[in-house]
């Protein structure tokens, strides 16, 4: 709380300069800049979340293979309750070395939401002080009498859906205003996570990754799932999830046309644009990696268990043919 008030009165100072203190620009647009600051701060995080997630796709056969393999050993020894323990306790182990191996986590995929969540609480609680009229941290009497006159297209950045129709008229605002606002940026808010979801699961995703029928399920379930929670929260906190939203869509666009994940639809489109931006240049086009062909030439097994590659064996003339050659 001490943090996130301290940035947002720091960034309200400076847009207090070109516009009115208590309007919704100088007020909003630091929320909006709090935003960024956080989502900046959060790259590496984001970075390393790619990576990982990449990583979780070049091991999923693994991973599969190995909850096979224990599945079948848990079936064997399922009415034995500490074998049981101890097989699944050895998968366990099994996952994370696997893991640890190619340099990945399941959970690093969370960690910028999770990163996210005291700075998201903070200004969630911020804006529910200022809404009750109470001083704190940063927040002084005179500037928390400056945001509740702060208005969103004639919303209180601290009024949510259901706030009383009797507090919003102290600051000359009606609850038609404040649900119309709010339904609106939550309609744009859903729209946006939707886009980028499907964005990554359409365009970013190998065909054969097994996770792409979960991450469809979630594309059409998390945006509704987040619905619910736009019609409890302030305005002002519409507004971090929105400029969040568009933050998340920038870096997305830049992932899918600079590094998109091998074998994707973005990748595919990423190497038509180098072969055609290589045409003009005059330079070949360049070539994607492909394995190596394999040997055709029928392979036996030879007594001792080895491959052994079977060679062309010579035919048998007979004493005619001999003669006419």
């Amino acid at each position: 709380m001490w943090v996130i008030s301290w940035v947002i009165v720091q960034f309200h100072k400076f847009f207090g300069l070109f516009f009115i203190p208590n309007s919704g620009w100088a007020w909003g647009l630091s929320i909006v800049f709090l935003t960024l600051v956080i989502r900046a701060a959060l790259i590496p995080l984001f970075v390393k979340q790619i990576k990982s997630m990449r990583a979780m796709q070049v091991i999923q056969p693994q991973v599969k293979a190995l909850q096979e393999k224990y599945k079948k050993e848990a079936e064997r020894v399922k009415f034995d309750p500490v074998k049981k323990r101890e097989v699944q306790a050895k998968q366990q182990r099994e996952m994370m070395a696997l893991y640890k191996e190619h340099g990945t986590n399941p959970f690093a995929s969370c960690l910028p939401l999770l990163v996210q969540a005291p700075f998201f609480t903070s200004l969630y609680r911020l804006l529910y002080n200022v809404s009750a009229g109470k001083t704190f941290a940063f927040m002084t009497y005179a500037l928390v009498a400056s945001a509740n006159q702060a208005h969103v297209f004639g919303a209180p950045i601290s009024a949510h859906f259901n706030t009383p129709a009797a507090q919003l008229a102290k600051y000359g605002s009606t609850s038609a205003d404040v649900k119309t606002v709010i339904v609106v940026m939550t309609i744009v808010y859903m729209a946006t996570q939707f886009i980028t979801q499907r964005q990554m699961v359409l365009k970013n995703s190998a065909p054969d990754n097994p996770m792409v029928k979960q991450q469809k399920m979630l594309m059409y379930v998390m945006p509704f799932m987040m619905a619910f929670f736009c019609f409890v929260a302030p305005v002002g906190v519409l507004i971090y999830l929105l400029t969040s939203n568009f933050w998340t869509m920038g870096q997305q666009f830049y992932v899918l046309r600079n590094s998109p994940t091998p074998g994707s639809v973005a990748h595919q489109q990423h190497l038509e644009r180098k072969a055609a931006k290589a045409t003009k240049k005059g330079k070949p086009a360049p070539v994607e990696d492909k394995a190596p062909v394999q040997d055709e030439t029928p392979v036996s097994i030879t007594s001792t268990g080895r491959n052994k590659q079977q060679r062309n064996q010579p035919s048998r003339t007979t004493k005619s043919q001999r003669t006419k050659r």
